[in-house]
Formats: structure tokens, C-alpha cells, sequence
């Protein structure tokens, strides 16, 4: 079996290497451009990181579409921004493979372009890779994965395929039936995780513990989600195992309990001052690298905007974000000037 991924990154690189290495008879092939793919494609190996001793596992590395040939499968994990130009430009040598979407934000309509409707599968993943060095990717946690079939079920075979496929990763998988109410929750929960990435704080041990930034930049972008959700009649899904928007929105509040707040804040400050949450934003932020926050949060203002209502607190996380990509690499803000700009929101 051929699986390539499309725009191996961090996420990628650590999917395709883990299936490579867990299940050997299958021949993994890693697309993208740069340093971390040229070293890759130098050694035939990549080096992979995580709650075990480090991995070298034999992949393949191009930046040449045409190497896609033959895929019997192909991950989607380019960033957003960049999923139009990245499918357009390996569609002639997609053949009859199943392109399953591991992403962040909703790009159904640019895949759909070039991918017909009963072989595209639609999916996320929560869970923390970074690229420490070219060649080499880091998980932080083990991971989860969901994946399913469309609302007319006309891909459930090729769902069921990506599922089994993606199993062979060691993350725990699951296909749901209702995965837009998953994309949803995984965006709105990354709503705040942003807003805590614009000033590089920790995103539960400096923000979602700080009493100041939980009540007027956390509480208020998890509540605008729900909001936007219920005016458009989205009906959310759990990531299983893992904290819904609803729940996460609960911990806060919670935090604001004069005894119980401080046992569970200092519970999880054990937790995550050891292993901090690093999102994708924070670290294309890092690097002066173009963020995908128009492709993600922008999803929520849309989806408000079509339902007549806005989406102030969201549109804010956009709007510094691009600010601070305006700056250049790593030129973020501090956590005091972060809470002061949504403050002026609670004025107008």
C-alpha cells in the first residue's frame, strides 16, 4: 500500500513516519518543499520523537508531484492557506486514491475542486507535533484522530478505509458519524488556545489560570463560539476523550470558585508547565511563517456573518494575529497588551 502525505509538516511527517513504522510493508512517500523535506529526502529516514526512545524510520521524501503516482491513499495536511494550490497542483497523478483531510479549518470546497465527492474523507487531529530540527518531528502527546463519512454518506467506504489506515498510526482513532460537529468543536476550542499563542503564554498554566486574561479573553471567545453554533444550528460532537468546547468553557468557570479554583489550578500547572500546549499558530507566528487563522477562527466569523450576527472576540484573534505577522518573526504581545485589546471590545 502507497500513502503519501501532502505537506508533511510537523503533523504530517509524524503521521506518515508513525504508519511507516508501525506497519513496514507500507510504502510511505512525504511531499513538501524546504529544508525538512530536503533532509529527509537526503538520508531516506526520518527521526521521530516522543513518549519512546527516538525512531529512525526509512520513508521517502519529494518535492516533485508527479511522485504521487500509485498513492492508494494520500493525507491532506498542508495548512490551509495553501490547500488550493497544494491539491491543484498534484491532481493529475492522484489517480483513483482516497484523499482524506487532516486539518484544521473547513476546506471541503478547494478539495472538492479535484477530488471526487465519494473519495474525499474529512477529518482532524488533536494532538501537539513540532518540527525541532529539519528531519525530525516531535510528538508532545499521543494523539487523537476523527474521521467520517459525509452528510450523504456517498464516501462511507472510503471513511471506513481512512480509519484502518490511520489506526496504524498508534493514535486512537475514530470515525463519527457527524465530523462537521467535530471541526467545529476542534476549531472553537482553538479559539482561545490562539489568543493565548498571541502572547507566547502557556495557554492553561499563564492564561487559562490568569484570572484577568480567563474573564475577558478566554470565557468571552469560547462563549461566542457557542453562540455562533447555536444561532446556526450546528450541533456539535465530542472529540472523544477529549474536552468539548462546552466542558472547557465549565473547567473555566470553575477556575473562578474561590477554593476549588485554586486545587485545580495548581493540579493543572503540574501538568502543563511540564508539557505546555504549543498551537499551530504560535509556532508559524514564531518562525514569521503565514498562519492559517483566516482558514480557522475566519470559519467562525463567516459562519456567524451568513446567520446574520457577528463575531467580535474571534475577529480580534484574526486581527492580531495578522499584526503581529505584519511585525516579523516571534514580534509577539505581551499577555497585558492581548487583554487590553479585547477589553475595548466590552466598551463598544
Amino acid at each position: 500500500m502507497k500513502i503519501s502525505v501532502l505537506g508533511a509538516g510537523a503533523i504530517g511527517t509524524m503521521l506518515g513516519g508513525l504508519i511507516r513504522d508501525n506497519d513496514p510493508s507500507c510504502q510511505v512517500l512525504l511531499f513538501g518543499r524546504g529544508q525538512h523535506i530536503q533532509t529527509i529526502q537526503d538520508s531516506g529516514r526520518v527521526h521521530l520523537h516522543g513518549p519512546w526512545p527516538t525512531r529512525e524510520v526509512p520513508v521517502e521524501a519529494t518535492d516533485n508531484p508527479a511522485d504521487l503516482v500509485g498513492s492508494d491513499m494520500v493525507l491532506v495536511t498542508v495548512k490551509s492557506q495553501a490547500t488550493a494550490e497544494a491539491i491543484a497542483s498534484v491532481a493529475p497523478y492522484l489517480g483513483s486514491a482516497i484523499v482524506v483531510s487532516v486539518q484544521n479549518g473547513f476546506n471541503d470546497e478547494a478539495l472538492l475542486q479535484h477530488v471526487a465527492e465519494e473519495r474525499l474523507v474529512m477529518g482532524i487531529t488533536a494532538t501537539n507535533v513540532t518540527v525541532p530540527e529539519p528531519g525530525s518531528a516531535s510528538l508532545q502527546f499521543k494523539g487523537t484522530i476523527v474521521v467520517g463519512p459525509n452528510s450523504k454518506g456517498t464516501n462511507a467506504a472510503s471513511a471506513t478505509a481512512a480509519t484502518k489506515t490511520l489506526e496504524k498510526t498508534g493514535f486512537r482513532v475514530f470515525e463519527e458519524s457527524n465530523v462537521e460537529g467535530v471541526r467545529y468543536n476542534k476549531l472553537a476550542i482553538n479559539s482561545p488556545g490562539y489568543a493565548a499563542s498571541l502572547s507566547q503564554s502557556n495557554f492553561i498554566t499563564e492564561a487559562v489560570c490568569h484570572k484577568e486574561w480567563r474573564n475577558i479573553v478566554g470565557k468571552p471567545l469560547a462563549e461566542e463560539c457557542l453562540r455562533v453554533f447555536d444561532t446556526a444550528g450546528v450541533q456539535l460532537a465530542n472529540i472523544p476523550k477529549l474536552p468539548d468546547i462546552r466542558k472547557f468553557h465549565g473547567f473555566m468557570k470553575k477556575l473562578d470558585s474561590p477554593l476549588l479554583g485554586i486545587f485545580v489550578s495548581t493540579g493543572a500547572k503540574l501538568i502543563f508547565n511540564r508539557r505546555p500546549i504549543q498551537f499551530s499558530l504560535y509556532q508559524d507566528l514564531l518562525k514569521g511563517k503565514g498562519t492559517e487563522v483566516d482558514h480557522t477562527l475566519g470559519e467562525i466569523v463567516r459562519l456567524a456573518e451568513r446567520n446574520g450576527i457577528t463575531a467580535p472576540y474571534n475577529q480580534m484573534v484574526i486581527d492580531l494575529a495578522k499584526e503581529i505577522e505584519a511585525r516579523g518573526a516571534g514580534q509577539f504581545l505581551t499577555r497585558e497588551e492581548v487583554i487590553q485589546r479585547f477589553r475595548s471590545l466590552s466598551t463598544r
